[in-house]
């Protein structure tokens, strides 16, 4: 029998490596390209409450096992928690990964544990910008005071400035705005930004503003000291706040939305997660309103060993990243063109938003300590 001829048997070769080549490109391309032959792993995340129900969602949790062999333990701690606790102390509760809800975090982790950083690989898997959520009444006075802007239906804070310091830490009250049927002081609730991602990211927010004559450039240590006992003002005129961004922000809804406190901030996604779960009706309402800049709550994961780099590029998974999007409210930051606000008609999201970015660590362990231990 004749043997196949070397030319013959070293372009089967290039056929065969060409196809292997194709199928794993394509199964890159659809975001589930994990190596069949990968052991299973178990990896422990420190999460925000904002991502538990996601964590918890049997189509994520089936897709991260089957698809990549990753099963995780999320448990949840707020943002600032996680990245400040020591690296001894992270060994001890045999953690591998760390999720906060800001890219602010992550920069203090790694301003606290840059010694420290072997094996570590950080990336940003969603996003959601704070907003802040009011009524119908509230959002009409704040028009009338020229500090929210009406634009195609959706609505924006044009001057955040005013509301801060001539109105909440003038203490001016919501009768002043020509309210009815609620009043009391101007303030902006929001969890416990000593404790809690979303609370801290409108804190930053309002450092930015009161510290600099341009929102868009972030303070330095020295223009931020002088700012602090302003922001401590503002932080103490906001009253009692919820300790998680999750129960706060359905604690103000079950309380009455506007009047239990005509403003609160969160993050976007909570809206968009309520209306996938309970329909439109808690809408009337409610109104979205995005100050303008604001600043995005950028979700990043800090894996710590490989195991969490693992799970790290599995949330970037395209499907896992459309769950989180069409169920949770996420916005993608992988996917172009995955965030499509058609799919949510009944809520007046804004798809052109203008943001600055939070301070450094440096700034933003300065603010921590202001708002935490009153040193500022």
């Amino acid at each position: 029998m004749r043997l196949p001829s070397p030319r013959f048997l070293m372009g089967l070769v290039l056929v065969l490596a060409v196809s292997v080549g194709t199928v794993y490109a394509v199964k890159r391309l659809r975001g589930d390209g994990a190596p069949a032959a990968a052991q299973p792993v178990s990896v422990a995340c420190l999460i925000g409450s904002e991502k538990a129900e996601l964590m918890a969602d049997p189509e994520v949790t089936r897709i991260l096992r089957e698809r990549y062999g990753v099963t995780v333990r999320a448990d949840l701690m707020g943002s600032y928690d996680q990245v400040q606790l020591a690296a001894e102390e992270l060994s001890k509760r045999d953690v591998d990964c760390l999720w906060p809800s800001s890219a602010s975090a992550q920069s203090v982790y790694e301003h606290l544990h840059r010694d420290k950083l072997s094996g570590y690989r950080a990336e940003t898997v969603l996003q959601s910008p704070e907003v802040l959520y009011a009524g119908p009444q509230g959002t009409d006075a704040l028009i009338r005071a020229g500090i929210v802007e009406k634009r195609s239906d959706r609505y924006f804070v044009v001057n955040m400035k005013s509301l801060l310091l001539d109105h909440i830490l003038s203490r001016k009250t919501w009768e002043s705005l020509g309210t009815k049927g609620f009043g009391g002081p101007i303030r902006i609730a929001s969890t416990d930004p000593a404790r809690s991602g979303s609370g801290f990211t409108l804190t930053q927010l309002e450092l930015n503003i009161v510290a600099t004559h341009d929102v868009f450039q972030t303070p330095n240590l020295e223009q931020a000291r002088a700012a602090l006992p302003t922001i401590r003002a503002i932080y103490e005129a906001q009253g009692l706040q919820a300790s998680s961004s999750d129960f706060g922000f359905r604690q103000w809804l079950t309380q009455g939305a506007e009047l239990q406190n005509p403003l609160y901030a969160g993050y976007e996604s909570q809206i968009i997660q309520l209306v996938t779960q309970a329909g439109a009706a808690p809408l009337k309402e409610v109104r979205v309103l995005y100050p303008d800049p604001t600043i995005y709550n950028d979700h990043p994961v800090l894996a710590l060993n490989a195991d969490a780099a693992r799970f790290l590029d599995a949330m970037k998974d395209r499907e896992i990243q459309t769950i989180a999007w069409r169920r949770y409210g996420f916005r993608s930051s992988v996917h172009l063109g995955l965030n499509d606000l058609a799919e949510f008609k009944d809520l007046a999201l804004a798809d052109r938003i203008r943001t600055t970015t939070p301070p450094n660590a440096e700034v933003t362990l300065a603010l921590l300590d202001c708002v935490k231990h009153n040193k500022c």
